[in-house]
């Protein structure tokens, strides 16, 4: 029974490390797309949908500052994104992604949110050269 409850609680602790990697992961999904493959862990975010139904946004709510920071972090460990912090609550991506997380405070707490954007070339080389 004990050797049960260990298993579980490692194979549990494995799906919430590896569904942490979900950040960025529904932007520029369809709505039906992100039903099907919403996650099951603490990361579970808010989706905003544009009138095609297509997600533009991911929301994470937290009480504390501290833990949307940690949302963040998880959100901006994706590699692939090549994500560059320019300012203390803002990180881009690479150009081509097109994505911008941010941390606000709000009334009783905090939000993450990663949301698509329309940058020009020249825009986003001014972001970064204000990083």
């Amino acid at each position: 029974m004990v050797k049960k409850k260990k298993l579980l609680a490692i194979a549990l602790s494995f799906f919430v490390f590896t569904g942490s990697s979900y950040g960025q992961y529904f932007v520029g999904k369809s709505a039906t797309w992100c039903k099907e493959n919403r996650p099951l862990n603490a990361l579970r975010p808010e989706l905003v949908y544009d009138k095609e139904k297509i997600c533009i946004r991911e929301i994470y709510w937290r009480k504390e500052m501290g833990d949307c920071e940690k949302v963040a972090s998880q959100l901006t460990s994706a590699a692939s994104y090549g994500w560059i912090r320019i300012n203390e609550n803002q990180w881009i991506s690479k150009f081509e992604d097109q994505l911008l997380v941010e941390i606000h405070e709000v009334n009783k707490g905090c939000r993450t949110q990663v949301h698509r954007t329309a940058w020009t070339k020249e825009l986003y080389e001014l972001l970064l050269k204000n990083e």
